[in-house]
């Protein structure tokens, strides 16, 4: 009996040790959601080279979560199941109305001047042998037209291009976009966005621009896909990209997160585009 009660005593001690050290060790990790904007697997790939980076910085583990949807990244921070998000302009702002999600970093972008920004432009794309050559040629035949947008929480693929379409007296504010046009997807990212238009599913999407030109169009198709397209229409204006925290994360780690991702923009900057 005297055996069976060290031995127990012996298994419950381990067992308690056991669970502190996985709780500090969940307590260590950090989450980074990666909003999705183009092929998940590409994203993947980037963000997992971002998570050691800051693993090896930062001397704590770094866990990735990609979500599904614009709205999952919102919902991660929002439950607490996130620590870090690299987000648009929109999923930022729901963060910050439902979870007080504050302001890391706001990204750069250069433009054809060579000019550092934080605003880009919102694009209407179509097939480069469309007969749509202005928007008043899409306003006049958008009940004709089969439109794909991003996301509703995107700020270049949605809100920024149904803005434009209000201003063009195509909808009135809060107007569905599928009472106008013959029909009305969602991609899901810039590239499946893109390619509803390429695979002849819809007539015109709404993207970012970066995503069609420039250095960076690359990685969201391939070189004679981008020859396919054409931009319709411009919408200048769009917030950049940038990285938030939980507003409850400690203001010393805080920063450490800030500095560590200041030095991978400049040193391995392709990862946070």
């Amino acid at each position: 009996m005297a055996r069976y009660r060290v031995m127990r005593t012996l298994l419950v001690g381990l067992l308690l040790a056991t669970l502190t050290a996985c709780s500090q060790d969940e307590s260590d990790t950090l989450v980074f959601v990666f909003q999705k904007q183009k092929d998940p697997a590409q994203i993947r790939t980037s963000a997992e080279l971002v998570a050691s980076y800051l693993s090896e910085v930062l001397h704590r583990k770094v866990q990735i979560f990609v979500p599904t949807s614009y709205a999952a990244s919102v919902q991660a921070i929002v439950s607490k199941k996130a620590d870090i998000a690299y987000v648009s302009a929109i999923p930022f702002l729901l963060a910050k109305r439902d979870a007080g999600a504050e302001l890391l970093l706001a990204e750069q972008r250069v433009d054809s001047r060579g000019m550092a920004r934080t605003d880009y432009e919102s694009v209407f794309v179509v097939a480069k042998d469309s007969e749509l050559h202005a928007m008043e040629d899409l306003v006049a035949k958008a009940s004709e037209l089969r439109m794909a947008f991003t996301s509703r929480t995107s700020t270049s693929g949605y809100v920024m291009a149904n803005w434009r379409l209000v201003q063009e007296g195509l909808l009135v504010p809060g107007q569905d976009p599928r009472e106008v046009f013959a029909s009305v997807v969602f991609g899901g990212n810039y590239t499946l966005a893109l390619q509803e238009v390429l695979e002849g599913r819809a007539d015109i999407c709404a993207v970012s621009y970066y995503t069609v030109e420039g250095p960076a169009a690359g990685r969201y198709l391939k070189s004679e896909q981008l020859d396919r397209l054409r931009i319709l229409a411009r919408t200048p204006g769009v917030p950049t990209h940038l990285v938030c925290v939980r507003r409850d994360l400690e203001d010393d780690l805080k920063w450490q997160i800030r500095e560590a991702l200041l030095s991978l923009s400049r040193e391995r900057p392709i990862l946070l585009e």
